[in-house]
């Protein structure tokens, strides 16, 4: 059983201004705190679903010296806030990478006009005879192309997905001790996911 008491509290001028004083602190505080961000970062916007529109063979581009030739070449569309996005997924292998040849799925972005621009590659795993993972370096410190060091705290939408660090997955001289995600050659969406979010932390769609 609850009991209502009427009650009046009288309070001076000082007191008020006691009051107003703990009243003002207490919505600083409150402005202050970051609010919890969703699934990803509040910069990144990611579609519900990817849905596989075509599938090309033998598709070439060259970037950074390589000349890639890709088979299968599977492009993919998505809706998000700002409209259609379209990424593609092309296999390729290159020779003598870090000690052996490797499998490569380089993931671009595909323009409205049909130009295209790489976004970021999955290179095969050490160990991907057994377990066939790839793995990508994470790019985006301070919204640019830099990479993150160890344990420097990555984009919250990383969260969801397996980060290690490069060298665990991918040991030779000279590879990397930064940041990487890595996944199953065959998950598609969190390789799609992962260039989407590289398009917008680097703003490579401005």
């Amino acid at each position: 059983m609850k009991l209502r008491i009427p009650a009046t509290i009288e309070i001076d001028q000082q007191g008020l201004q006691e009051l107003r004083a703990l009243l003002d602190m207490l919505a600083s505080e409150e402005s202050s705190v970051e609010p919890v961000a969703s699934r990803g970062d509040s910069r990144v916007d990611l579609p519900p679903r990817w849905r596989m529109v075509e599938e090309r063979h033998g598709v070439t581009y060259t970037w950074g010296g390589d000349h890639d030739v890709y088979d299968p070449f599977r492009i993919y569309a998505a809706e998000i806030s700002s409209g259609a996005v379209r990424l593609a997924i092309g296999r390729c292998e290159r020779t003598r990478t870090f000690g052996q040849d490797r499998i490569y799925y380089i993931v671009v972005s595909i323009g409205p006009e049909g130009g295209m621009r790489a976004i970021s590659e999955f290179l095969a795993a050490d160990d991907y005879a057994e377990t066939h993972e790839v793995i990508a370096i994470i790019k985006g410190r301070g919204g640019s192309g830099r990479q993150f060091d160890r344990p420097e705290e990555l984009p919250s939408v990383y969260a969801d997905w397996s980060t290690v660090t490069y060298r665990d997955r991918v040991d030779y001289p000279g590879s990397y001790l930064k940041q990487a995600l890595v996944c199953s050659e065959q998950d598609h969406e969190t390789m799609l996911n992962h260039s989407l979010a590289q398009i917008q932390l680097r703003h490579l769609d401005a």
